[in-house]
């Protein structure tokens, strides 16, 4: 990784870790669009396919619209590439997982969740990363979705990302179950 970009890392942790607590989602999200240009990342919260043994329900920290993520837990959540056999594999192993390399390997329904929800809401691909709270075991993980005509997932922006995930935990250790309702309209 370059200076410049250990230094933006830096700059989001400096952010991450000045944050209240209970802020620690709206503050993250603003730092990592402010440094990384990250727009819209969000939070899920348990995410039953990476939290085994869950019995509890995801919470989704977003700004995004509140009817996309009612569509999307009412209708495609089942469908998403990331809880695909692949797709745990990959988060489990690298902490990190981008749409388009889960796509290759998607079933017709995974592929439908990519090009019949997601472009349609603006997002041509999307990067996961996990962070495991390392106080009480809860995986959490951190989404960042990407336009292609703004911009689109770079090898700089893996690496960050597999960097970044480890890093975050404290902060959600400090922070956890403090979070505002899930959902707030863009």
């Amino acid at each position: 990784m370059e200076q410049l970009e250990y230094r933006k890392l830096i700059k989001v942790l400096e952010q991450v870790a000045a944050a209240r607590q209970g802020a620690l989602y709206p503050v993250l999200a603003e730092a990592l669009a402010v440094h990384l240009g990250w727009i819209d990342a969000f939070v899920a919260e348990n995410p039953a396919y990476l939290a085994v043994g869950c019995g509890g329900e995801e919470q989704y920290l977003t700004t995004f619209r509140p009817d996309f993520v009612e569509e999307y837990v009412e209708r495609w959540r089942y469908n998403n590439p990331f809880a695909s056999h692949d797709g745990v594999a990959c988060l489990t192993r690298h902490g990190v997982a981008t749409l388009g390399q889960l796509r290759l390997r998607a079933t017709g329904p995974e592929r439908d969740f990519a090009d019949k929800f997601l472009r349609r809401n603006g997002i041509d691909d999307m990067l996961k990363i996990v962070v495991r709270s390392r106080a009480t075991g809860t995986v959490s993980t951190l989404g960042v979705p990407f336009d292609g005509a703004r911009r689109a997932i770079g090898p700089g922006d893996r690496l960050m990302a597999a960097t970044l995930g480890p890093l975050l935990s404290p902060y959600f250790d400090a922070d956890a179950g403090d979070y505002p309702p899930a959902s707030q309209a863009r």
